[in-house]
């Protein structure tokens, strides 16, 4: 359902806001979508802010330095095999706990629905169900055994960011030169790839987006019940390692991982997560949080974001670190928008632990001067990897020309569909949907007899309210073109809030009642002019809360616009910061409450659009503080965002795992209770 108040419907400016979408990794600077910087903007003209589009990000990119220090000196302090086992522990701890709740291992129900020889391997085409109704669709390539004698040892080959997963060619070279070379590779493809895509036309073959940009509406959803995109993945990659050691012919024991760029974060994070895996080697990944990363190519898709693991103290050499001593080779190059210098540092510091450990000779690097891929330099050195620490053998191998397999070959589904076309096939989505569902029953009963205190605590703890709100101060004023006043808030440092008021900051507001208008499209929204231009309006401040309206940012159409709201690269660093868009905006809400409340005002808040998500927190974090709450135009609910195909879920409006704690209609309900909505 959607809340809806009598006021006239107003559609939030995320929902308008739209753009094409993206299928792909970019390189491109965080900044290369941007618009320019706002001339007009009272921010600007008051010299406070250069660029306000960049402010939230600026004081993000802050809060990263202050991470990399805090990483730095933990760091350092693992001087001892006990210091890295416990450092170990509890990182995979608390990416366990980051990732949410993993499934149960139902049965896998494997099918092997095609086969055939080539000259120097063997192949199969294979389905299995990582959970029912959730297909996973891989090539499996095996040495001829005239050549190698089974059981062999076997790497799974997880893919990066193609479009026919699998079949892309680099990813059928890896394969094949394992099999070529007396290995087991198991090829499978990612969600919303290869045979997998999720959202399709009718014919169940042609997808209406994939790759990133279905990861990233995967990754959306799946926040709102404790999830993301990478959960999905993870599962989906520990349950091909059940498959492969279901096989008599797989030595069980005896199992890496590789991949590149998408598959180099698959790799990353299963070889940190799963004890089975022996042997890893992730390619055109590894760098860094610390610098380029964030600072000027920005975050990637969804699974590529940990909740928390900046705060926690997760950067990606830790994805190195947590299962050392494994056998680890990282590849790197020198070209790849993923910083190969960067990626150089995190090496560094695995190298030393693994040295602290007495095994320097476990890791290693291999970089290729070129540019972002799976180079035949990184597939040689990881096949000889696999081949020295599992079949004993430390020789040259090469990579001769072998005929890669046909689409009608490598397909696992041979009538062209996706596994949509299977039986009770369900999507992420779904899943998503039957655990939004499963958790409404013990949501809604914490709602119905919750004390103040306790619904204060539980709103606060899941946004991620701070317990003692910044103090605003008035840092500019001045009078605009319209006659009225202009002033400025500061809450955090450099955290400015441009605020458009009808009465002068000296009056007296003694008892008086003040109207806070907050919208996510700024302080100049059309039910807000209609409101200052109201006869007998009374007292209005609209504020403009961090993120919306000058300070709006744009960050790259990388996270699509139109579904996810123009701020998803913003949403990301507070993301792996262990913050969220809405925990801030209710802290600055709160902040200017006060001052008001402070000279004697008595406040009533109207929010507009998805603004009111974060009045609804505020008046519940602090019931004294607000007369009443009123809502303008529609609001939908959390489920109702999940239950649509292509969104939009606004990322700057969800805190992680939500729906275990509240939805929209629960904070209105309880809010009716009490008498605090406006009718």
């Amino acid at each position: 359902m959607s809340i809806r108040t009598r006021s006239r419907a107003l559609g939030a400016a995320a929902l308008a806001l739209c753009a094409a979408a993206v299928f792909c990794a970019s390189g491109a600077s965080v900044g290369a979508d941007e618009p320019a910087k706002k001339a007009d903007s009272v921010l600007v003209a008051t010299g406070l802010c250069e660029n306000p589009e960049a402010m939230v990000r600026t004081k993000f990119l802050a809060e990263v330095k202050e991470a990399e220090q805090k990483w730095i000196a933990a760091y350092n302090a693992v001087k001892t095999k006990e210091d890295v086992e416990a450092y170990q522990k509890t990182r995979r701890e608390e990416f366990m706990k980051s990732l949410g709740p993993m499934w149960e291992r139902t049965p896998l129900n494997p099918q092997v629905t095609g086969q055939g020889t080539k000259e120097k391997f063997r192949y199969e085409n294979i389905i299995f169900e990582s959970m029912p109704g959730v297909y996973v669709t891989g090539t499996m390539y095996l040495p001829k055994e005239d050549r190698y004698k089974g059981p062999y040892p076997a790497m799974l080959v997880v893919c990066g960011h193609s479009i026919n997963g699998k079949g892309y060619e680099l990813y059928q070279s890896m394969g094949i030169l394992a099999a070529v070379n007396g290995l087991a590779a198991f090829v499978v493809d990612p969600i919303d790839q290869g045979e997998r895509y999720q959202y399709v036309k009718e014919d169940k073959k042609t997808y209406v987006t994939a790759s990133v940009a279905a990861h990233n509406l995967v990754h959306a959803g799946a926040m709102l019940v404790g999830r993301c995109a990478a959960t999905f993945e993870i599962w989906d990659n520990m349950r091909a390692i059940d498959y492969l050691q279901s096989r008599p012919d797989i030595v069980g024991d005896k199992i890496g991982v590789c991949g590149t760029s998408g598959g180099g974060t698959q790799t990353s994070q299963l070889m940190a997560l799963d004890d089975r895996v022996a042997l890893a080697a992730p390619s055109c990944y590894i760098c860094g949080f610390f610098n380029d990363l964030t600072h000027n190519l920005g975050p990637q898709d969804g699974e590529q974001n940990i909740w928390r693991q900046l705060a926690f103290g997760m950067d990606h050499a830790d994805y190195l670190i947590m299962r050392a001593p494994i056998p680890t080779l990282m590849c790197c190059a020198t070209k790849d928008f993923f910083n190969c210098d960067d990626g150089w540092v995190s090496y560094r510091y695995a190298a030393r632990i693994f040295s602290r450990l007495n095994y320097p000779n476990r890791i290693s690097i291999v970089e290729k001067d070129a540019e972002h891929g799976y180079s035949e330099e990184a597939r040689v050195a990881t096949v000889r990897l696999a081949r020295l620490w599992f079949l004993g053998v430390n020789d040259e191998i090469v990579e001769h020309d072998q005929p890669l397999l046909t689409e009608e070959e490598f397909r696992s589904i041979k009538s062209g569909e996706s596994v949509m076309a299977l039986p009770n096939a369900r999507t992420s989505r779904d899943v998503n949907i039957e655990y939004a569902k499963q958790l409404k029953p013990e949501r809604v009963k914490k709602w119905e007899n919750i004390s103040a205190e306790d619904a204060a605590k539980l709103v606060r703890a899941r946004a991620v309210v701070r317990d003692a709100a910044p103090e605003a101060k008035i840092v500019a004023e001045s009078v605009n073109i319209e006659g009225m006043r202009d002033v400025v808030f500061e809450t955090d440092e450099n955290i400015y809030l441009p605020t458009r008021v009808n009465f002068e900051t000296g009056d007296k507001l003694d008892g008086e009642q003040l109207t806070l208008r907050i919208s996510d499209v700024g302080r100049t929204s059309e039910p807000t002019n209609a409101a200052f231009a109201a006869e007998n309006c009374g007292k209005i401040a609209a504020v403009e809360l961090r993120g919306y309206g000058d300070t709006q940012g744009h960050g790259r159409d990388y996270y699509n616009h139109k579904h996810f709201g123009p701020d998803g690269s913003d949403f990301c660093l507070a993301y792996v910061l262990g913050e969220t868009y809405l925990g801030l905006r209710v802290d600055d809400l709160i902040a200017v409450a006060k001052f008001y409340s402070a000279r004697g005002a008595k406040i009533k808040v109207q929010a507009e659009g998805f603004a009111g998500t974060v009045a609804l927190v505020a008046a519940i974090a602090e019931p004294e503080l607000f007369e009443s709450v009123e809502l303008v135009g529609e609001l939908p609910t959390y489920e109702e965002q999940l239950g649509r195909e292509y969104g939009p879920i606004i990322m700057s409006n969800i805190a992680p795992g939500v729906l275990v704690d509240f939805d929209i209609d629960d904070l209105v309900g309880y809010l009716t209770k009490i008498g605090k909505m406006a009718k």
